[in-house]
């Protein structure tokens, strides 16, 4: 229902979106949420607002399509990733690919380990950072557990712990209470 509002931080807010990509059943829901605003804004009682708010609006409407188009040339500019790159790139779930431009192993991952890396997305705030994690295949995470709340979503591959089995598109929720 937060994330149909536009009312999650940005970080939670892409994880929603790209899950939504390929559960049909959460997009149903997300489309009932959103109806369901639609109705209470049709049954609510209009009020006044600044005459200059229209004129405010339809600039940043202006704005944000400005940057859609240019993200859009920047993927085909002559700068571009190579063709097995961009088909990396439109792998990815749609409201991830204008934060990556170039195939993962381009990215400035940073070393936990030799066979864990990580990727911080520039769009933390909100008391959540978005990040990539890449683990060698075969290889084990130690043990541990969590401050806060963890929110995972598979993007390639898959892994498993004591409480199951995840492939690519599910989604996970590990808390402070979670042994993994």
């Amino acid at each position: 229902m937060s994330f149909a509002a536009g009312q999650m931080p940005d970080a939670l807010g892409i994880i929603v979106a790209c899950h939504l990509e390929t559960c049909s059943h959460c997009r149903q829901r997300s489309a009932f949420y959103e109806r369901l605003g639609g109705e209470i804004l049709l049954a609510t009682e209009p009020s006044e607002v600044s005459p200059a708010m229209l004129d405010t609006l339809l600039c940043r409407l202006d704005d944000t399509a400005s940057v859609a188009a240019n993200e859009n040339v920047a993927l085909r500019s002559g700068d571009t990733p190579a063709a097995t790159e961009i088909k990396r790139i439109h792998n990815l779930p749609k409201p991830l690919r204008r934060f990556v431009r170039n195939e993962f192993s381009q990215l400035p991952w940073s070393g936990m380990t030799r066979n864990i890396k990580e990727f911080v997305l520039p769009i933390s705030g909100g008391g959540y950072t978005a990040k990539f994690y890449k683990i060698a295949a075969g290889k084990e995470l130690p043990v541990h557990t969590h401050k806060g709340n963890e929110y995972t979503l598979v993007l390639d591959g898959s892994f498993s712990d004591n409480a199951g089995d995840y492939h690519k598109g599910d989604f996970i929720l590990a808390d402070t209470q979670t042994i993994h």
